[in-house]
């Protein structure tokens, strides 16, 4: 069977006596557990003091002011209490769970809103304040010193990395209202890329004609473009992989000189791809395991790439929420079918999230495989 995880928040745990031991019967070894986090708007269908969590971007161990230098998160307390995931980690080992941390690194719209320079702009100048763009030093020394406080203050030695590069105009929060604009996959591509002061600066450096560039990308949106490639250089996307390449390294090395054994990284083998999931072209130096997204039944795609890159232990992103049916033999099936393409690990979103039928589909599936 593969190694099986689950996901899940502090405020999942913290107040529930009950939810440990729930977690526990579903048949996974680990919870990943929130330790910074984008804002989000939960529901918690079991909880006995609540049933919707309301929280903003955040850091779930203390914020030790000293710690930090330009960029500074915001503390969890006001809807997590104080240093809730420790609280939340101790109920948790106290089953017999190993629980892992899981960081998310340049998705934060407190920082960037406090921060808009340091975020991600459009050709069009359009900020991205969910967005901190880690062409920007102060961006690789947040990721460092958010991975660093973390790994210190809980003594996790797993970590689950998410958002470790640029994200881009696909943000899936707020109200989102971009659906109808019909944009290409190759549109929102262009929408990604990033002419932040940083990111110009090291265009301007490698010999690019940034304003030509800007005037291009704004023409191609919504014209048709078949690929990003016929209207941006390769140059342009080598800047971005140097500049994801130096925050992986930055986290992936503080997390090693701080005890971390195991570090997992969502990512996807799409050169272009912003977001969740950092963009691969070759095997991440440092990363233990490539998780893959695998919310689509017909996803086995993702798990097949990351082998191709040579990716040694592979895990596959799987939700039991909707869209996907509450049907235990249909996420088995989805499970086994990633397995069979070469998933090592399986990492179930969400177990605070679901419902108890759709707890009963994650317990049943993982049982099958």
């Amino acid at each position: 069977m593969p190694a099986a995880a689950v996901y899940g928040y502090p405020w999942d745990f913290n107040g529930d006596p009950a939810a440990p031991d729930l977690v526990a019967s579903l048949g996974a070894e680990s919870v990943v557990l929130a330790a910074s986090y984008h804002s989000v708007r939960a529901a918690t269908p079991r909880h006995p003091q609540h049933r919707v969590v309301e929280a903003s971007a955040g850091l779930y161990v203390p914020v030790r002011r000293n710690a930090w230098t330009a960029l500074v998160p915001d503390g969890a307390e006001p809807w997590a209490g104080e240093d809730s995931f420790n609280r939340a980690a101790q109920s948790l080992r106290t089953v017999g769970l190993d629980v892992q941390a899981w960081i998310v690194l340049t998705h934060n719209s407190a920082v960037g809103r406090r921060n808009p320079s340091r975020c991600v702009r459009n050709a069009f100048g359009d900020v991205y304040h969910y967005a901190l763009c880690p062409a920007h030093d102060e961006v690789v020394e947040y990721g460092r010193t958010l991975v660093a406080e973390i790994v210190r203050q809980t003594g996790v030695t797993n970590v689950v990395l998410e958002a470790c590069g640029p994200l881009g105009i696909a943000h899936n929060g707020l109200h989102e209202k971009t659906a109808g604009a019909d944009w290409s996959p190759v549109d929102q591509a262009l929408l990604s890329i990033c002419f932040c002061d940083a990111c110009v600066l090291a265009m301007s450096s490698a010999g690019l004609d940034v304003e030509d560039l800007s005037m291009r990308v704004r023409s191609a949106v919504g014209a048709g473009a078949r690929t990003v490639e016929e209207t941006v250089e390769e140059d342009v996307l080598q800047l971005r992989r140097r500049h994801s390449a130096r925050l992986r390294a930055a986290v992936v090395d503080e997390a090693r000189a701080n005890g971390v054994r195991d570090i997992a990284l969502h990512a996807v083998a799409d050169p272009w791809a912003t977001g969740a999931e950092a963009a691969l072209d070759s095997v991440a130096e440092g990363i233990d395991c490539c998780i893959a997204p695998a919310w689509e039944e017909a996803s086995v795609g993702g798990v097949q790439a990351l082998a191709r890159l040579g990716a040694g232990r592979i895990g596959a992103y799987v939700t039991a929420l909707p869209p996907f049916p509450a049907d235990a033999e249909r996420l088995a099936a989805h499970c086994q079918a990633l397995v069979d393409a070469g998933a090592t690990d399986l990492h179930i979103y969400h177990a605070g999230l679901a419902s108890n039928a759709r707890l009963d589909i994650v317990r049943d599936a993982l049982a099958s495989i």
